[in-house]
């Protein structure tokens, strides 16, 4: 079975000021167990860059069934990806107590890049052997999230630094998160409920401006850097 599970020791480091898990704890922990359920595999980011490829993070989502309640030791985090698509794959995650109540349940959808081509390889070219965990978390699937004008939405300003960067050169994917954060500037009693994200353009060290547009409980979010767009997200409220 094609499951793959790991026990986490949280740190109050991991919880923001109000108390709540903090978004880029969350997402680290999935790209975490990602990253060694492929690597079990035979297709993490040293077997594939052998083959002069690499991993591409397309979109994430993630949604807060029960808050995580500070002072909570452990969890339990769990992956398993699905059959190949024709150019992508999904995989998905949740974290759990150790008593087994689901707490946080996301979905990824990624791609392998060919390093010198910069192609996209056909779906079938990294493909785990084994039988599928059956559980789909989006039955709809994660779908492009939608454009919105930016001549009427809020203009947050940043700027990525060489710290943000990871070992394929451009910035995390889990620091589009904290830049998120920064632009929303939450209320202390405000917390996250729903969190996604699409990758358009990989960042790089420099400035980006970010666009937020309030719709109700949601916020949605467009990122552009070197004069290019880089993400939108979608931020939902409790």
């Amino acid at each position: 079975m094609l499951l793959y599970e790991k026990n986490y020791q949280l740190r109050v480091s991991d919880f923001d000021y109000s108390d709540n898990l903090r978004p880029n704890a969350i997402l680290d922990m999935f790209q975490s167990v990602a990253s060694e359920h492929a690597s079990k595999l035979n297709i993490g980011y040293t077997d594939l860059l052998k083959k002069d490829s690499v991993w591409v993070l397309l979109r994430m989502r993630y949604d807060v069934v029960k808050r995580v309640n500070f002072g909570t030791e452990n969890v339990i985090v769990k992956t398993w990806p699905h059959k190949a698509g024709r150019v992508d794959y999904d995989r998905d995650y949740c974290i759990e107590s150790l008593d087994g109540e689901r707490l946080v349940k996301a979905s990824s959808k990624w791609c392998v890049i060919n390093m010198q081509t910069r192609r996209i390889a056909v779906g079938n070219a990294v493909y785990p052997e084994g039988e599928h965990y059956g559980e789909i978390i989006y039955q709809e699937g994660l779908k492009k999230l939608p454009d919105f004008a930016v001549e009427d939405a809020e203009v947050f300003k940043g700027y990525a630094g060489h710290s943000c960067l990871d070992h394929n050169g451009h910035v995390n994917n889990v620091k589009y998160n904290d830049f998120i954060l920064d632009a929303l500037k939450l209320e202390k009693e405000e917390c996250i409920k729903s969190f996604e994200i699409n990758y358009i353009n990989e960042m790089q060290v420099g400035e980006f401006t970010l666009y937020v547009k309030k719709e109700g409980n949601k916020r949605l979010i467009r990122g552009f850097s070197n004069e290019k767009e880089s993400f939108r997200a979608v931020v939902e409220l409790f």
